[in-house]
């Protein structure tokens, strides 16, 4: 147990090595970050590794977290801390572009998505189609930020035309946020399968060469994304067909959550290895060995 918390631990630090590096380019101090650790020690303890129907006590989560109790109780007495003002959602970006290229109102016969007027009395309108979805954001500040991305262009006579599948924004602060959303979920899905003890694995795959000339760079990017691209409009069609929302006749049950992603990196080679680290017992056992 002991060893597998030791790697537990080396793998969140290497998890954190390029955030780590980030911040100290933008001159954050480990004691920022060390306050917000401590507190999400708490909180998720608080919330998350509770019995159903139990309330966590100070004196539990210091056992647990080994935390002083005093520092416990004072952040459980402070005012969770306010996620910045978003003036959308990355997931209503991303969920208005799959129901306009998946809807058949918003489609022409081959599945295309149509050009769509931004008001309209009759018919589809860009306006319609994003309060479907996002009945408390005003539908003009995501067309904007829908065309500041390059997701979406407007032309004449106030016509949207969809220009990308997939919503990638340019503003630092948009992009943070995913990090937030999307780095969670692939850490999650890696924990799961580490711990499954015979469940059903999630799907977790990753393909690698390291000896790639730089001159088919450009190449390389240029296929993956159109591949990329490719597979997930596949399985946006497969999910959508599965969804309440879009499919009313889709089977029922509790309601689930359910995303697949696709990342891409690409980095002049390096001969670093990450070192996990060696189980102690092991080793002396090896060495026990040597000696005879």
């Amino acid at each position: 147990m002991a060893n597998l918390q030791t790697r537990l631990i080396w793998a969140a630090s290497e998890t954190l090595r390029p955030i780590v590096r980030r911040l100290l380019e933008m001159g954050v101090p480990f004691g920022a970050l060390e306050i917000n650790l401590r507190d999400l020690f708490v909180r998720v303890a608080e919330s998350e590794l509770v019995a159903p129907g139990k309330r966590q006590t100070d004196s539990g989560i210091a056992l647990v977290t080994g935390i002083n109790r005093k520092e416990v109780k004072r952040i459980r007495s402070a005012k969770p801390q306010r996620k910045p003002p978003q003036s959308f959602s990355i997931n209503q970006a991303t969920s208005l572009i799959s129901r306009w290229r998946s809807d058949p109102e918003t489609t022409d016969r081959r599945g295309r998505p149509l050009p769509l007027p931004y008001r309209s009395a009759r018919g589809a309108s860009f306006m319609k189609l994003a309060r479907k979805l996002t009945g408390d954001l005003a539908p003009g500040v995501l067309l904007k930020e829908l065309v500041r991305s390059g997701a979406v262009e407007l032309r004449e006579k106030n016509l949207v035309l969809l220009r990308d599948d997939t919503y990638v924004p340019k503003v630092a602060e948009s992009g943070i946020q995913i990090l937030g959303e999307d780095a969670p979920e692939l850490i999650e899905t890696i924990l799961r399968n580490i711990f499954a003890q015979g469940r059903e694995r999630l799907l977790q795959r990753k393909v690698y060469y390291d000896n790639l000339g730089s001159e088919a760079a450009n190449r390389i990017r240029t296929e993956i994304r159109r591949e990329g691209e490719r597979f997930l409009r596949r399985i946006d069609r497969l999910l959508s067909r599965y969804d309440r929302d879009r499919n009313p006749h889709a089977p029922g049950g509790d309601r689930r959550y359910a995303a697949l992603g696709i990342y891409f990196l690409e980095s002049p080679y390096s001969v670093r290895r990450p070192e996990i680290p060696r189980d102690s017992s092991a080793s002396k056992s090896r060495s026990k060995k040597g000696k005879q």
